[in-house]
């Protein structure tokens, strides 16, 4: 073999250590989930790029990711510069590979159901895989529902498309300002002067700015954790602890954290990538400022009344969890869980009426101070809301109470933007306007329905009830030998030996909580003077 033959097979043999070398260290670093679902993604010929340039820097114009053809072929991000910001000695020793991003777009779209293009990518790499919530039951109309039929549920797990009447067809959007700082095992991805496109209203949610930090792998989060106030990683550093591999959430392979702050919003989430996903270690925790948009377009889509809210009455944030079934992402619905505001809602046609039922003329006119309970609603990816119950205390000192007590629940389909819930108003509150002596848990329904933006309240049956009820409180009192014979003669009942109640409180009522702790307090200063 001549010389020349020797040194071309010695070339090639180093040239083909140099990969095998360079790809080993991209496994390890950077890891092999991320390489798989890159060249998932290669393949299928959602990554496009312009130019390629080597001097100063590896850099490549024009890069952009789309959804598979089959899937619509959207685009979902696009790059005017990308710039490999490493040398030749970093990349083969494996000590530091810095990609920065220069005025990126990432695009949020969602398609006709409500679904984000960029799911659709994911599942189509199979990097995801959808875990399924249980639906409420199928929809039966109230117009046309005999009285003896439950009131209507909203199907959940629908997969029709949605008409034109459906707000994802007209959705307007926005772009915001973005800059990220990833770091994924050895690799470090900036964006740098990049916005995010949001539907217009989610925009005006968050804000003009958000700012992403982010860490994969163990090493990553530790440092992530150390370098922020309040943080820890002992959550992820014992491999023995992470949970156990299931055929639903998959099997955990590198913890993850990720921070992003936007001009009225923190987000902070944490847990594994897994091989379906990822799996939260905690409900993802978000703290919003409360904004005239938050109130009009979140509030008032779970519990109509407080998207008349004009401020908190203590603090200027809300604070809330984003809990998914098992704790998995993707999933089809999260469980949005408020922690009890104090608030001021403003005055409106809903609030009089409620007030003017009531007998309270002093609160019809003026903004009026608003004590909730814990909120919690099922948010279904379709548009599907399903609000659990709600305590409202509206007003100060009123009488006998201490405010005007109402209850909320129900269900919103936003994408039909159909309203079906119920106002309760319960015991202690029907004492206040002189209807006495009821058991704790009567709770008076009144239908609500309409649409989020125009509830329409069944005053005419509301008024009606609290004729009936009146009556009832009355016989009951006076004769309650009366009772027993009109229902011998076929007619109502008019004992409470049936009555209505609303479903189970969730957490605990926040003013009797504040009670509570007053009276121990004065009982520890009564005994401290003894």
């Amino acid at each position: 073999m001549s010389f020349i033959s020797r040194a071309l097979t010695l070339v090639l043999l180093f040239f083909i250590a140099g990969v095998v070398y360079v790809a080993r260290l991209a496994v390890l670093y950077i890891g092999a989930d991320i390489i798989q679902n890159g060249w998932r993604l290669l393949r299928q010929g959602s990554i496009r790029c312009g130019r390629l340039s080597l001097r100063p820097h590896v850099a490549v114009e024009n890069l952009s990711l789309l959804q598979p053809k089959a899937a619509g072929g959207e685009t979902l991000f696009s790059a005017k510069l990308s710039t490999l910001e490493s040398s030749l000695v970093g990349l083969l020793t494996g000590s530091k590979i810095v990609v920065a991003i220069q005025e990126a777009t990432v695009y949020m779209q969602l398609d006709s159901a409500g679904v984000p293009h960029w799911l659709g990518l994911l599942q189509a790499v199979d990097a995801v895989k959808d875990v399924k919530a249980s639906a409420p039951p199928p929809v039966v109309e109230p117009e046309n529902a005999p009285e003896a039929q439950p009131r209507r549920r909203f199907s959940s797990n629908s997969t029709r498309r949605l008409e034109s009447k459906n707000q994802h067809a007209t959705l307007e959007y926005k772009r915001v300002s973005l800059n990220a700082d990833i770091s994924a095992y050895i690799l470090r991805l900036y964006l740098r002067d990049s916005f995010l496109e949001l539907p217009e209203h989610a925009a005006l949610i968050l804000g003009d700015s958000i700012d992403v930090k982010g860490a994969l792998g163990m090493p990553n989060v530790a440092l992530h954790a150390d370098a922020t106030p309040g943080y820890d990683s002992a959550w992820c550093r014992d491999y023995s602890s992470w949970p156990a591999a299931t055929s639903t959430t998959g099997t955990p392979l590198y913890p993850i954290v990720l921070d992003a702050k936007a001009e009225h919003c923190h987000l902070h989430l944490q847990g594994w990538r897994t091989t379906t996903g990822l799996l939260l270690q905690q409900p993802i925790a978000l703290s919003q400022h409360f904004t005239p948009a938050f109130a009009k377009y979140a509030m008032r889509q779970v519990v109509p009344l407080l998207g008349a809210a004009v401020g908190l009455q203590e603090g200027s944030s809300v604070h809330m969890t984003v809990r998914p079934p098992e704790l998995h992402l993707p999933a089809n619905c999260y469980t949005v869980r408020i922690q009890p505001m104090k608030m001021i809602v403003g005055s409106n046609a809903f609030l009089s009426s409620l007030m003017g039922l009531l007998k309270f003329s002093k609160m019809q006119s003026t903004n009026v101070e608003a004590w909730t309970s814990t909120v919690e609603a099922d948010i279904f990816l379709n548009g599907q809301v399903v609000s659990k119950r709600m305590d409202l205390l509206l007003g100060s000192s009123l009488g006998a109470c201490k405010g005007v007590h109402v209850i909320m629940w129900g269900q919103v389909d936003t994408a039909n933007n159909v309203l079906d819930m119920t106002l309760g108003i319960p015991a202690d509150t029907l004492a206040a306007t002189g209807i006495k002596s009821l058991p704790r848990d009567y709770v008076l329904p009144v239908p609500v329905t309409g649409t989020p933006q125009s509830p329409n309240v069944n005053w005419s049956k509301a008024v009606a009830q609290l004729t009936e009820l009146s009556i009832r409180r009355q016989v009951t009192k006076g004769m309650p030998w009366l009772s027993s014979v009109i229902n011998s003669l076929g007619g109502p009942k008019l004992d409470m030996s049936e009555y209505p109640t609303a479903p189970s409180l969730v957490g605990q009522l926040p003013w009797e909580a504040q009670d509570a702790s007053q009276e121990d307090m004065a009982l520890g200063a009564d005994l401290i003077q003894l």
